[in-house]
């Protein structure tokens, strides 16, 4: 019984139907190609793996392994395995310098130099010379560091001050041609002047914050978001710390752009301890007293948004710097300041962050401010006094052998503290004694 197939269906028939050339001529399409593709050696890589190369070599690749083949072999004559060359053949000019003994360059530039044969030596020569000249190096090295550790080394509060104060003659007696970069690759630089590193006595007792803002600080709030304020403005703002429900808080302060002249003007016309009292009584009643501007000349400011304190910690290596130039006074009218580079540190560094305005929240805060007036008063005495205690710390040339004292017991030379600094009269420079003879003037 014979099974059918599905192609025996299949009616293998095919019809042409030729079709006529156009009746216009071909067109030729401009193709852009990269000849520069044809000339890298991937191009023919293909063409190389599928062209099969051939080895015309015989079963021995070319080495013979039959050593009877050469006539003498056995009998130690090896010249038909090392054949001289001809001398009576002639050879090409262009391959005389290939015959020529290899001679390697010693230099960068091709050149080429006799290189000097080494000494040569035997190798079972004794060496205890070299090794001895070693040894004895090496125990002079161990020998001088060992005596630089066991050096006593005066480590006392005097001593420290003393090696301090020895830096400033030994930088002063140094030419100043003489100073180098203490960067390597730039020993090529000269020094052209040079600063006083002197702490800032006019600002040292003050406190100051690096406030690091999430954005340029503007007058832009909820209500006004496109409003921007002057860099007057912003060098006059306010910073208010508030608590709440332990969350660090920061209120942001602008002055109005009319008050920015009264606000100069009031520096010069601080409040006393009377007028300060009144004030506080007026302000208990009622805030908005428009007597206040009469009694005292201030500025008002807005409260523009509130910010959040995220850190708040204590900078390690960072300083307020500021440059005097010599201002050139002469006898009549010295100059106010001596020229040097200032510098005061840095006691704290915050980070603030943005915080969404809620309406609720600040209508319940006890502490919210929308308005706020700003004034100067008159230091009390005990900020005074508080201020000159701070400023003797660079200002007061025998505040150092106070603080030993107190460190000590009343005593400034103790027992193993080194030598004592003395309590005499330190001579002082011009400058410091011009800077001491102006604060004597402002007291």
């Amino acid at each position: 019984m014979s099974k059918k197939s599905k192609l025996d269906l299949l009616v293998r028939v095919r019809y042409m139907n030729p079709l006529p050339p156009p009746p216009f001529p071909p067109k030729l399409f401009q193709i852009p190609s990269d000849i520069n593709r044809l000339g890298e050696p991937s191009y023919l890589s293909h063409l190389a793996t599928s062209a099969p190369l051939p080895m015309l070599v015989d079963s021995e690749m070319g080495m013979p392994l039959d050593l009877n083949e050469f006539e003498g072999v056995w009998d130690g004559n090896d010249r038909a395995l090392n054949r001289l060359p001809d001398p009576s053949r002639i050879h090409d000019p262009a391959d005389e310098i290939l015959l020529a003994p290899f001679r390697p360059a010693t230099q960068a530039n091709g050149g080429t130099t006799n290189v000097p044969t080494p000494t040569e030596v035997s190798w079972m020569r004794n060496s205890n010379l070299f090794s001895r000249k070693v040894n004895n190096a090496r125990r002079r090295e161990a020998a001088e560091a060992a005596e630089k550790a066991n050096a006593a080394v005066d480590a006392s509060e005097a001593a420290q001050l003393m090696a301090i104060d020895k830096t400033f003659t030994d930088l002063h007696a140094q030419p100043v041609e003489d100073i180098q970069h203490p960067d390597g690759k730039k020993r090529a630089l000269k020094v052209v002047e040079t600063y006083d590193i002197l702490p800032d006595h006019d600002v040292w007792s003050n406190a100051y914050t690096m406030v690091r803002f999430p954005e340029r600080p503007s007058a832009a709030t909820a209500a006004n978001p496109s409003a921007g304020a002057s860099s007057p403005r912003l060098a006059k703002s306010v910073l208010r710390p508030v608590i709440d429900d332990d969350l660090s808080l920061v209120e942001f302060y602008l002055p109005q752009e009319d008050a920015l002249e009264r606000l100069e003007g009031a520096y010069d016309h601080p409040a006393d301890e009377q007028i300060v009292q009144q004030i506080r009584e007026i302000a208990e009643q009622d805030g908005k007293d428009p007597q206040l501007d009469e009694i005292i000349m201030n500025a008002h400011y807005d409260r523009i948004r509130t910010y959040e304190l995220v850190t708040q910690e204590r900078p390690v290596k960072e300083l307020l710097v500021a440059f005097i130039e010599d201002e050139g006074g002469d006898e009549e009218r010295p100059a106010k300041r001596r020229k040097g580079a200032m510098y005061k540190p840095l006691p704290m560094r915050a980070l603030l962050r943005k915080t969404r305005a809620r309406r609720d929240e600040e209508s319940t805060r006890a502490d919210v401010w929308d308005k706020a007036r700003v004034g100067y008063r008159v230091p009390t005495r005990d900020e005074v006094a508080e201020r000159e205690k701070e400023n003797a710390q660079v200002t007061d040339p025998y505040w150092a052998n106070e603080e030993l004292r107190r460190l000590h017991g009343g005593e400034n030379m103790a027992e193993g503290q080194g030598e004592a600094i003395d309590d005499e009269e330190l001579p002082m420079d011009e400058g410091a004694e011009r800077a001491e003879d102006e604060a004597d003037e402002d007291d």
